[in-house]
């Protein structure tokens, strides 16, 4: 008799990401651990471990263009009068 309650664990950009088959989606995944930056994913489930990927590459993208508008908006505040 085999065993096929084993839990898998990924990891990435610091999330723990654990396999949570359920019969009707055998590739779900829970997110389990989380950085303070990335908590809004604590404890969300996802289809397959791709589609975590995704939404948190997404996350990351759209955190880094936020922060690149502030960058060059500094950067420009040095050369020219920037309106907020």
């Amino acid at each position: 008799m085999s065993n096929t309650n084993t839990t898998t664990i990924y990891k990435h950009r610091n999330c723990i990401i654990e396999t949570t088959p359920s019969e009707q989606f055998p590739d779900m995944v829970t997110i389990t651990k989380t950085p303070k930056l990335r908590e809004d994913f604590l404890g969300k489930r996802y289809i397959s471990l791709e589609a975590a990927h995704a939404q948190i590459e997404l996350f990351e993208s759209e955190r880094m263009i936020r922060s690149k508008d502030k960058y060059v908006k500094s950067q420009l505040s040095e050369v020219v009068v920037v309106d907020e």
